[in-house]
């Protein structure tokens, strides 16, 4: 069993080298919807076509909120989310070796 808790932590380690890779992130899930500008000139104010956006909404306090994305970071911040789905997958792994390592019930 020895042999076997020295393999998890093994895996554990690498696991927990791969998360450095992930930075930056950031937690919530990518929207698209459309919406007016702030230009009143525009035509969306006067029947056009609405502009496409980009919002991250996650959960604060309980409570559903959205993240308006500029333009120029909306790539930037596609990365972002991708990298902390990625995050949650290791942690997972990792927490699953955890557990893995507690079902052996070896004293340490």
């Amino acid at each position: 069993m020895n042999r076997r808790k020295q393999l998890l932590g093994s895996q554990r380690g690498r696991l927990l080298q791969r998360i450095s890779k992930f930075s930056p992130w950031i937690e919530g899930t990518l929207v698209t919807t459309k919406r007016f500008c702030g230009r009143k000139n525009c035509a969306c104010h006067t029947g056009g076509q609405k502009h496409p956006v980009m919002y991250v909404t996650g959960k604060e306090n309980g409570k559903t909120v959205s993240l308006y994305i500029p333009k120029q970071l909306e790539a930037e911040v596609k990365s972002w989310v991708a990298n902390y789905k990625k995050l949650k997958e290791v942690v997972r792994q990792i927490s699953n070796i955890q557990k893995d390592i507690v079902r052996l019930r070896e004293d340490r």
